[in-house]
């Protein structure tokens, strides 16, 4: 693994035993980049723990390093779409209830749906971690304002917010997320399903909150819930490098802005042929 071995020594070399002020920042500095790199032991320990350690023995070349998928990154990479199976189950889910009338347990599904969405907005993979932030804190509001709604209507969930267009400003948010996140999908990997889902998800929410037809309404849930359920099957046809993305720029980014660690990394790269 050119280039793993550079995060190996620049940790050494920021571990010295140092005395004084500065030294003691620096080892604080020491620690909490051993802390931020705990994920990517095997890339760190070089190249031949790496190997021992990778459930794929292929070598993939990032823009930083070339780097392995361990047995942590599999993991994370199922989680995330295992969430995603949660979130479109909880639709189908959802959708069926209302249909058959039981809505009191439709709420129950509606949750588990957005429980996974917000496992998937977790786990995602993001190079510009400013929109994850943003997906997540809409996912946040969305998410507690269907909790308060739940918690405050006299009426199951779904009931009220289909008798009450306005309420999709509460509970919107959460599908402004999940409008993110198909739009992350569908530009990463050219799915058409989460291109999709970009147009559709919004254009269910804003029929319903100005007033359109319920058979408008119906037919573009039933779009949404297709699309997620389309969506969600076809992640596990994937392969498993392509939801990790480039992991050594995950590394590069974990290390401090302008840090000393940062530019050694960066000289490391360069020094195994990296054009950085």
């Amino acid at each position: 693994m050119v280039g793993a071995r550079g995060i190996e020594d620049v940790i050494a070399t920021r571990s010295a035993p140092t005395t004084g002020r500065r030294g003691r920042a620096r080892a604080r500095a020491t620690v909490r980049t051993r802390a931020r790199f705990d994920i990517l032991k095997p890339l760190r320990a070089g190249p031949r723990f790496a190997a021992e350690q990778s459930v794929d023995p292929r070598v993939y070349r990032g823009a930083y390093a070339d780097w392995t998928v361990d047995a942590a990154d599999r993991a994370e990479v199922f989680a995330y779409r295992g969430s995603l199976s949660a979130m479109s189950l909880g639709a189908a889910l959802t959708a069926g209830l209302c249909h058959a009338g039981d809505y009191v347990d439709a709420e129950k599904a509606y949750f588990l749906g957005g429980l996974g969405l917000g496992g998937a907005l977790l786990m995602v993979h993001m190079y510009v971690g400013e929109i994850r932030a943003a997906m997540r804190a809409l996912w946040s509001v969305g998410f507690l304002g269907s909790a308060a709604i739940a918690m405050s209507a006299q009426e199951p969930l779904p009931v009220y917010v289909w008798e009450h267009p306005m309420s999709v400003l509460l509970v919107g948010p959460m599908f402004a997320a999940l409008t993110g996140l198909a739009f992350k999908e569908g530009m990463c990997y050219g799915k058409p399903e989460a291109a999709l889902l970009f147009f559709a998800v919004p254009a269910m929410c804003l029929s319903h909150l100005f007033g359109a037809s319920a058979d408008v309404c119906g037919v573009e849930a039933n779009v949404v819930l297709a699309l997620l359920v389309v969506l969600a099957l076809r992640k596990y046809s994937q392969p498993i490098k392509d939801d990790i993305g480039d992991k050594s720029i995950f590394m590069f980014q974990a290390l401090e802005e302008g840090s000393d660690e940062q530019l050694e990394f960066l000289k490391r790269a360069r020094e195994n042929g990296f054009d950085v």
